[in-house]
C-alpha cells in the first residue's frame, strides 16, 4: 500500500495520459525505458498516467507483462501520482484476477479501468446495453473490498460495445464509491455531459483530440494516448485554461489540431506513431518496435511525425 505519509489522489488530475510500451530488442518488455517515459513526462507536469491500455498495446500482452508495466509505472511514477491498472478481459473472472494481481502487486493502483467484453458485436443497441450492464455489475459485485474504484472505459470504436450513460448513471447509483468514473474514449463533448449528468461526483475522463479546450472549459479532464508524447502541450493548454488565457487557450487548440493531429497523428496508426515520436526524444529513446497487428512506422512517416512535432514547439513558443 501507499506510505501513510503521503498524501493520495481520491479522484485523477485534470490530465491523464495513456503511456506506450516500449519493447527491447529481443522482444521483452523494456522496463527502462518505460521509465524513461515516465520520467520525462514528470518532468512536464504529468501526474495521471494509464500505463498498458490501448496506447500500451495490452491486446497483445500476457497478463505477467500487464503487471509488470504496471508495477514499473507505478516506481516511476512515485506514490503521489494516480495510476490506473488496466484489467479489461472478455471474461468476468480474468478481469478479476487482473484486479486482484494488480491489487497485490504493491503497485497500488489508484483506480480499475475495465472495457466492455470487446468481442461479440450486439445484435441491437437495447440487447448490448442491457449486456454491458450485466457484465459490470457481476464484477462490481464481486470486486474485493480493498479494491480501487472502477473506471469504467468505453471505447465503442474498438469494441462495437458503447456504454449508454443511463447505464453508468444506474451503476453509479447503485455501487456509490465502488464507482470512480469512466474514461471515454472518441466520444463528443455532449455524450460526455451525459455522462457527467448520470454519475454525479465521478470523474469523466474524455479522449477527443480534436476537443480538449472544450472538455477542459466544460469542467470535465481530458485523457490522451495520441498525444503523450507532446504532452507538456496538454499541460500549456491546460494552464491557460486555469488562467483564463482564452486566445491563448484557442491558439493552442488549434495547433494542437492543424499541426499534430492535422499533419502526423490523423494520419498514422497511434500507437506505432507515438512509439516513433518517443523514439526520436533523446531523453527517452525507446525502441519504435511494436508487435502484431500493428505496423512499424517507415522512416518517411517517422519523419513526418517528428516534424510535426518540432512545428508544435515552435507554434507554442509564439503563443507564450
Amino acid at each position: 500500500m501507499h506510505a501513510a505519509d503521503v498524501a493520495m489522489p481520491t479522484t485523477p488530475p485534470r490530465v491523464t495520459v495513456a503511456i506506450p510500451t516500449p519493447f527491447a530488442a529481443d522482444g521483452a518488455i523494456d522496463v527502462a525505458g518505460l521509465e524513461r517515459i515516465v520520467a520525462w513526462l514528470k518532468t512536464h507536469g504529468v501526474q495521471s498516467i494509464i500505463p498498458a491500455g490501448t496506447t500500451g498495446e495490452f491486446a497483445g500482452m500476457t497478463a505477467a507483462e500487464r503487471l509488470t508495466v504496471l508495477k514499473a509505472t507505478r516506481q516511476a511514477l512515485g506514490p503521489s501520482g494516480f495510476v490506473f491498472a488496466n484489467c479489461s478481459a472478455c471474461a468476468i473472472d480474468d478481469a478479476l484476477d487482473l484486479a486482484k494481481q494488480a491489487i497485490a502487486s504493491g503497485a497500488s493502483p489508484d483506480g480499475l479501468l475495465v472495457l466492455p467484453p470487446f468481442y461479440h458485436k450486439p445484435v441491437s443497441a437495447e440487447l448490448g446495453a442491457k449486456g454491458c450492464e450485466l457484465f459490470f455489475r457481476a464484477l462490481l459485485e464481486r470486486l474485493p473490498a480493498e479494491a480501487p474504484p472502477l473506471y469504467i472505459y468505453t471505447f465503442a470504436m474498438h469494441t462495437q460495445q458503447p456504454v449508454p450513460p443511463d447505464v453508468y448513471g444506474r451503476l453509479c447509483k447503485d455501487f456509490g464509491p465502488k464507482m470512480g468514473g469512466i474514461k471515454a474514449s472518441a466520444v463528443s463533448v455532449e455524450d460526455a455531459m451525459a455522462y457527467a449528468a448520470a454519475g454525479p461526483g465521478t470523474s469523466v475522463l474524455v479522449g477527443n483530440g480534436n476537443a480538449n479546450l472544450s472538455i477542459l472549459r466544460a469542467g470535465l479532464n481530458i485523457v490522451s494516448g495520441d498525444c503523450v508524447a507532446v504532452s507538456w502541450a496538454l499541460m500549456a493548454l491546460l494552464k491557460m485554461v486555469e488562467a483564463g488565457n482564452d486566445e491563448g487557450a484557442e491558439r493552442a487548440q488549434s495547433a494542437l489540431f492543424d499541426i499534430w493531429r492535422g499533419t502526423a497523428m490523423n494520419h498514422f496508426d497511434e500507437v506505432p506513431a507515438v512509439k516513433a515520436a518517443f523514439h526520436s526524444i533523446s531523453e527517452v529513446a525507446i525502441r519504435p518496435d511494436v508487435r502484431p497487428p500493428l505496423v512499424l512506422l517507415d522512416e518517411s512517416s517517422a519523419s513526418t511525425v517528428t516534424g510535426a512535432m518540432a512545428k508544435l514547439r515552435e507554434a507554442f513558443a509564439t503563443i507564450g
